[in-house]
């Protein structure tokens, strides 16, 4: 497909993009009053599931549900294969420099893992066969030809689980038997226990008994929210097993225990020294937990974008990857490695600097809304030298009565395999669900496998858009 018609061809396809807030296009469309009426009852199961938004850290359990939006979005029948086909190839470039991260020196001063966490991922045993078991790449852009990766965010179910829920009430509502119409197949993110099923079957296949899983770990931080827990254990109980949560550093309480789940990296990488017993047990694969250290520590890293941007490193990739990194992840460079605080500063407009370990968007700071002075002492003071520089990439727009909401894409891949799509909308440009905003439901056009056709060079989008 040539660039030029890439640019042009939405990632939305535009008869089924049904945003009916106030104001927005959706709202007026012969289907609006549809969306509405399904809408009430998607809130409805939200309630009665007891699905809840996300809360900050410090807030503790949040009781407010699950915030959504009277908005049903099926991506282009045109876009989504070739996008999909790029986020399983640029997949497979993190999972190479997961891989490379122990041999090569280049790479891991580039890096520049605390030596907390270098420590652990240098003693597996087999690095070569490290993979990014789960992750979730976030995306903005309106169009193929400028959607850009942002985020890959290894470690965070929870926001997968609940578009995931939210697409199966969509489904089960009155607005069901217009995605029936559509033909729009279930994801499998939308499957009641995915999560579950695919964490026992990864402890089966690791040699973990039936007998030693019955009692699972749910690894936590104490700053963690029950947002990002309850439907995590909820699964697990569905399939008739006993959710532990407890802290990496609980000895004790993990004792007996044979498999669980990590949700998170620490934001101060000195919490690791508390976890000698925890990331002993992992590395012997005493306790089997799915994106293992050597993974997580390089894989959650920011700087994995500098690496997949920066020319120095196209030497670990095929030309096959190098077009897909090409297409998907935007221009990012290491600050005083890279591109020189000089060059930071006179290109202001056109960055975002981000800490290589960051979470939630606190320590995100966009050029474009930023005054130069404070720009400038930013990215002049030793403290941020390190940090990525990443392209300020256009999200996606939908104008209403109450201002412009922006919107991206997220894409988790589980296994190396695309299993749903996701989005957040916000009047503000930071999209991350602690920050406030809704979810659309977004589907896809396709079924999720390996073997979609990709339409021919030039082809237009051909969507079925019938009567409903």
């Amino acid at each position: 497909m040539a660039e030029c018609v890439e640019s042009e061809l939405s990632l939305w396809d535009p008869e089924r993009d049904l945003v009916a807030l106030p104001g927005a296009p959706g709202r007026s469309h012969r289907l609006g009053g549809r969306v509405l009426a399904g809408f009430e009852e998607v809130r409805e199961r939200i309630v009665a599931e007891r699905l809840v938004k996300v809360g900050k850290p410090s807030s503790g359990r949040s009781r407010d549900p699950f915030p959504t939006l009277p908005a049903v979005t099926v991506l282009d029948a045109s876009a989504e294969p070739l996008l999909r086909q790029r986020v399983r190839t640029v997949v497979e470039c993190l999972e190479r420099l997961v891989r490379r991260y122990p041999c090569d020196a280049e790479l891991q001063e580039f890096l520049d893992v605390p030596p907390v966490l270098r420590r652990w991922i240098l003693r597996h045993v087999e690095p070569e066969e490290l993979r990014v078991d789960f992750c979730r790449l976030d995306l903005l852009g309106e169009s193929l030809g400028s959607v850009r990766v942002l985020e890959f965010n290894p470690s965070s179910p929870g926001g997968v689980i609940s578009s995931g829920m939210l697409h199966r009430f969509w489904r089960e509502s009155s607005f069901g038997d217009v995605l029936a119409r559509w033909g729009v197949p279930e994801a499998p993110m939308e499957r009641p226990e995915w999560f579950a099923d695919w964490l026992i079957d990864y402890g089966r296949e690791r040699g973990v008994r039936d007998e030693d899983a019955l009692r699972v770990g749910v690894f936590h931080s104490r700053l963690s929210t029950k947002f990002e827990l309850d439907q995590v254990d909820a699964q697990l109980v569905r399939r008739g097993r006993a959710p532990v949560e407890l802290y990496p550093d609980d000895v004790e309480g993990a004792k007996a225990l044979r498999l669980g789940y990590l949700k998170y990296i620490p934001v101060d990488a000195g919490e690791v020294r508390r976890w000698e017993t925890f990331c002993s047990r992992m590395v012997a694969a005493d306790l089997v937990v799915p994106n293992a250290l050597g993974e997580r520590w390089v894989a959650e890293n920011k700087l994995c974008l500098a690496a997949l941007s920066d020319p120095r490193f196209r030497r670990l990739f095929t030309p096959r990857q190098c077009a897909a990194l090409d297409a998907l992840v935007p221009f990012g460079r290491k600050l005083g490695d890279g591109l020189s605080e000089a060059e930071a500063v006179a290109d202001r407009e056109h960055l975002v600097l981000k800490a290589p370990y960051g979470c939630r968007g606190e320590t995100v700071t966009v050029g474009a809304q930023t005054p130069a002075d404070a720009w400038a002492s930013l990215v002049r003071d030793p403290a941020y030298r390190g940090w990525l520089l990443q392209e300020h990439v256009v999200a996606s727009a939908v104008e209403t009565r109450d201002g412009t909401y922006f919107r991206d894409l997220l894409v988790p891949v589980l296994n190396g395999r695309v299993i749903g799509y996701a989005s957040r909308m916000n009047r503000g440009h930071l999209l991350n669900g602690s920050r406030g905003g809704a979810a659309p439901a977004v589907f896809a056009p396709h079924e999720l496998c390996d073997t979609t056709a990709l339409p021919p060079a030039g082809s237009g989008s051909a969507s079925p858009t019938g009567p409903a």
